[in-house]
């Protein structure tokens, strides 16, 4: 697949970056582009040739935090890091969009950026958000449409954790069939958070991944996943009594009959190790 790094794209004019760094492919699941639907990209990301992760990490909770703390043109990027399951110690950039829509007007099929991004997003940003680019580069991205998700609750900042299962159909399972469950049965089952853990479900609609899913947990605050599962394969007291009883269980089966899962990452915030 073709690649465009973001730090070379920065010398054509203005950063290309976000969720348009290789060609479209057209997806074959029947949620249309284009539409309201909020989008997330997820960047793989390297560390450029002589940047340690301790200095990374630092600018990332240092002068980086200053960029987002709250959108800029409909956009939010973050950059978490994995402590669990596939990729430990990886790095990853979660471009949030408030919709396919958006992500479209700032990056259409071809990936190049559009005068709009510049405008509307990075000529707002303080100069760490060049920086960013100078330190990592994109080494492979999806961007997902959000197919369903349980409300975000206001937290005041607080920092989340995403448990990403990364998810293929079965044999015989069609995407109209696994997606009208999503929207349907599994969405009425699952309506809000549970004692802070909430849930979506995404598909690929460009990128390495298209056509493809992730289901995803949300834990608020981060520190949640461990209060649930002190390891990898605990489940704390807390969640068997308060958490797991509320879970729909025949969903749950639902979604393990039609899906196959590849492996999983848990995403974690970086924080400031002073």
């Amino acid at each position: 697949m073709f690649r465009f790094p973001m730090a070379l794209a920065m010398m054509f004019g203005f950063l290309l970056a976000g969720c348009g760094t290789a060609p479209a492919v057209r997806s074959t699941t029947t949620f249309p582009t284009g539409d309201g639907r909020p989008l997330i990209g997820v960047h793989d990301l390297e560390l450029a040739e002589g940047v340690t992760p301790e200095a990374f990490e630092a600018f990332v909770t240092g002068p980086f935090s200053s960029c987002f703390a709250e959108p800029v043109g409909g956009l939010i990027v973050k950059i978490q890091k994995c402590d669990r399951g596939r990729g430990v110690g990886d790095y990853c950039a979660v471009w949030s969009f408030d919709s396919v829509a958006q992500r479209n007007a700032y990056f259409p099929a071809d990936g190049a950026p559009t005068a709009s991004f510049k405008d509307e997003v990075s000529s707002k940003l303080p100069p760490s958000w060049a920086r960013l680019w100078e330190m990592c580069d994109s080494a492979g991205f999806t961007d997902y449409v959000v197919m369903y998700s349980t409300p975000s609750a206001e937290s005041g900042g607080v920092k989340k954790l995403y448990g990403v299962h990364d998810l293929v159909l079965a044999d015989g399972v069609n995407a109209s069939d696994f997606e009208t469950f999503v929207a349907g049965e599994f969405a009425d089952a699952w309506p809000t958070a549970i004692e802070g853990l909430g849930r979506a479900i995404l598909v690929g609609e460009r990128g390495e991944r298209v056509g493809e899913y992730q289901n995803v947990f949300v834990f608020t605050p981060a520190s949640l996943r461990d209060k649930c599962f002190p390891t990898p394969t605990t489940q704390s007291k807390f969640f068997r009594e308060k958490v797991a009883p509320r879970i729909p269980s025949e969903v749950g089966g639902t979604i393990r009959k039609m899906t196959v899962r590849e492996g999983f990452s848990d995403w974690a915030p970086i924080v400031s190790s002073n």
